[in-house]
């Protein structure tokens, strides 16, 4: 039984790929000839013209010459080759999706600069575990002479750590942009320890604080489902409750010393600290009022109300 063979002029007529190519395909090993004709000019087969197929699929999906080879040596199989080249258009794909949201948010600025450009780019390229080190680095640098638990400081840099997926929506490159100007800010870094210093003091129970804020925020959730306002006798219950627990937790009298010192503290609240979680909430693409900010302020307001001096 015979097979038929094609010279090269044949094979390039057949599989629409020049002479040019297939000797470069020849000489690269990816495609061998069958064998030569007497006066040494190359020829393939049935067989050789399906490999070349094969070969020409692979270059169309991007797969470079040594994965091909691979391939076809059967040291990769077809679907590993294919699910690596798919993996990398995938990455290809969210890089240029971040590259258009930098470049979005740069063309957004008033009176661009070259360094604007730079942070905004900086900013949408960085990897998750470049993201999670500068929240490290925001968590040290407020926990730096505070006494701030070393546990609950890990707990809330897993809890906070920006989730930016592959295709990012331009919300969530925008959320990651501020955010990631917020954790650098100086004076927000300095409010914070502020805050952290003044609340881990000696004998401070975190665990007993975060259940009692869990417990106000879910009775302050079910006031604001049922319409109530701050300034209700609800609103006044809760006030005095979390008044009176407050001090307790921080070692404190609920005395009008106490009370001078709350409210002094809620007039000085940053509010990009709400803010935060706001921005952490869109990048792991969940609604802005999955963080109790909602909550927290509708009780500050009740205290406010209910516990104002005369």
């Amino acid at each position: 039984m015979t097979h038929r063979t094609y010279t090269i002029g044949e094979a390039s007529r057949l599989s629409g790929i020049s002479v040019r190519r297939l000797r470069f395909y020849s000489d690269e090993g990816l495609l061998p000839p069958a064998g030569r004709t007497d006066s040494g000019y190359r020829v393939y087969t049935d067989a050789d013209l399906v490999r070349l197929d094969l070969i020409r699929c692979l270059r169309d999906a991007g797969l470079g010459l040594d994965a091909i080879r691979n391939v076809l040596r059967r040291d990769l199989s077809l679907r590993d080759a294919l699910k690596l080249r798919l993996e990398t258009i995938e990455l290809d794909i969210a890089a240029q999706r971040r590259a258009a949201a930098a470049l979005r948010a740069a063309l957004r600025s008033p009176e661009l600069t070259e360094t604007d450009l730079r942070r905004y780019w900086t900013m949408t390229t960085l990897s998750r575990g470049e993201r999670r080190t500068m929240i490290e680095q925001f968590y040290a640098q407020v926990a730096q002479g505070t006494g701030i638990d070393t546990d609950w400081m890990r707990r809330m840099i897993e809890a906070s750590t920006p989730e930016l997926p592959d295709d990012p929506s331009p919300e969530q490159c925008d959320a990651w942009i501020e955010l990631a100007d917020i954790l650098k800010n100086p004076s927000f870094i300095a409010n914070m320890r502020s805050n952290a210093s003044e609340l881990w003091g000696a004998g401070f129970d975190h665990e007993a604080y975060a259940k009692a804020s869990t417990d106000i925020v879910s009775a302050a959730q079910t006031a604001i489902a049922e319409g109530l306002t701050p300034t209700s006798e609800v609103g006044g219950d809760l006030a005095r409750r979390w008044f009176v627990t407050s001090a307790q937790l921080m070692g404190r009298e609920p005395n009008q010393d106490f009370k001078a010192w709350l409210r002094q503290k809620y007039a000085a609240h940053d509010p990009r600290a709400a803010r935060y979680w706001e921005l952490v909430a869109i990048l792991k693409g969940q609604p802005t009022g999955t963080s109790p900010n909602r909550e927290w302020n509708w009780i500050v307001e009740a205290m406010r109300h209910h516990l104002a001096d005369g």
